[in-house]
């Protein structure tokens, strides 16, 4: 179990590495081809719209073929995108490389659904606190690779094909190092299915649609506060460009941390459900104080605070959910809770930046913390003890897919 999950934490990470070269230099590479603010926008939106509507198909489709040839197939989809980057000579080529890659990284549902798979139910929340440290660290190296790339004068198309490299990299470790796991409860032989009543059967169950909305409206408080945190940080404080980079990367290595090292201890003493309790609540204190003060020390508290919370609160949503999940389907449901958090991603900074320039500063932050007292909330409806959904289990035992 502790190889499968080391080599599954290497693969997300090395995904990630790739993914993150790109997003700094994303807004101004495509300026130079004449884009405005609002096609930078749309730009960006393509990406998460690709992942939105992808990551049920990699989910289950994994759930009928097996997790090792769908992330042989998507890491091969992701290196295509960047190679496309690389060579791009225009717009159209630059959106074209983003909806490949979109599709291509849509498959973060199947690294969750392999770690369900081989680790045991009361070591569930660790092992998806794993794959978030694996993100989060990823997300904080990539950047950083680009950001040295350019300071040397390393053109953006050329870090096109250097995160295609990692893709490369990435897929070849896959399919000489990942082995597949057991198969799971028959899992094979369930119908291939992402039709009206696949959803109609998941939303039924009460609390598998809990904690898919409870995943969208903490990564809506949560990308609400990524957007306008540079804004708030640059008005309040004046802090430049570098500056706001290494508060980020502040952010990512404490979430990162948290998933890493604190939530293993915190998974043995506590179910999934007191965790998202106590990580939405802490993420609402840390949104309260961001925008109170002009204080330094405080937004540093607070952001602290927040980064912890969010560390404590993702992986333990992972964990029930993947529980709640039948075993045969748990690809294609956790799949639907990637697309409600890349609905949030997309959401939340359109959200975000119109209450900062119509309502103030403060108030992204004042939505952000009502999501989160209501996710936390609500919260408190969800199962704490282990089990699965048996109205689901027993709906696919019928055969009715």
């Amino acid at each position: 179990m502790r190889l499968a999950s080391g080599l599954m934490f290497l693969t997300v990470f090395i995904d990630l590495i790739g993914f993150g070269i790109i997003i700094p230099l994303l807004p101004l590479y495509a300026k130079q081809f004449g884009a405005s603010g609002l096609t930078v926008g749309l730009l960006l939106m393509s990406y998460s719209l690709m992942q939105f509507f992808f990551a049920p198909l990699w989910g289950r489709l994994s759930d009928r073929i097996g997790r090792r040839p769908v992330l042989l197939i998507s890491l091969a989809a992701s290196a295509a995108g960047y190679v496309i980057w690389g060579c791009a000579n225009s717009l159209s080529m630059l959106f074209l490389s983003r909806i490949v890659a979109g599709f291509g990284n849509a498959n973060l549902a199947v690294a969750q659904a392999y770690i369900a798979d081989v680790t045991p139910e009361e070591k569930r929340s660790q092992g998806m606190g794993m794959i978030g440290a694996a993100f989060g660290l990823g997300f904080v190296l990539g950047p950083a690779i680009a950001g040295i790339a350019s300071y040397c004068g390393v053109a953006p198309n050329i870090l096109g094909f250097i995160a295609a490299a990692f893709s490369i990299a990435d897929l070849l470790f896959t399919a000489i190092c990942l082995p597949e796991p057991l198969q799971k409860n028959g899992a094979a032989h369930d119908r291939f299915s992402l039709g009206a009543d696949f959803y109609k059967r998941i939303l039924g169950d009460r609390r598998i649609a809990l904690s898919l909305f409870i995943i969208f409206i903490s990564t809506f408080a949560f990308a609400n506060m990524e957007t306008t945190l540079v804004l708030l940080t640059n008005k309040y404080f004046n802090f430049n460009m570098a500056q706001n980079s290494y508060l980020f990367t502040g952010l990512g290595l404490v979430m990162a941390l948290i998933q890493g090292v604190l939530i293993r201890r915190l998974g043995k003493k506590y179910a999934d459900a007191p965790l998202i309790s106590i990580g939405t609540a802490l993420i609402a204190v840390g949104l309260l104080l961001t925008p109170a003060t002009h204080n330094l020390v405080v937004l540093c508290i607070a952001l602290l605070i927040l980064a912890t919370g969010s560390g404590i609160n993702s992986p333990a949503n992972s964990s029930l959910l993947s529980k709640l999940a039948p075993k045969e389907q748990t690809g294609g449901v956790m799949g639907t809770g990637q697309s409600m958090s890349t609905l949030g991603r997309i959401l939340g900074p359109i959200a975000g930046g119109y209450l900062f320039d119509v309502m103030g500063a403060g108030s992204p932050y004042w939505l952000g913390a009502a999501c989160m007292l209501l996710a936390c909330t609500l919260s408190f409806g969800l199962p704490r003890f282990e089990t699965r959904s048996p109205e689901l289990v027993m709906s696919s035992a019928s055969g009715t897919n």
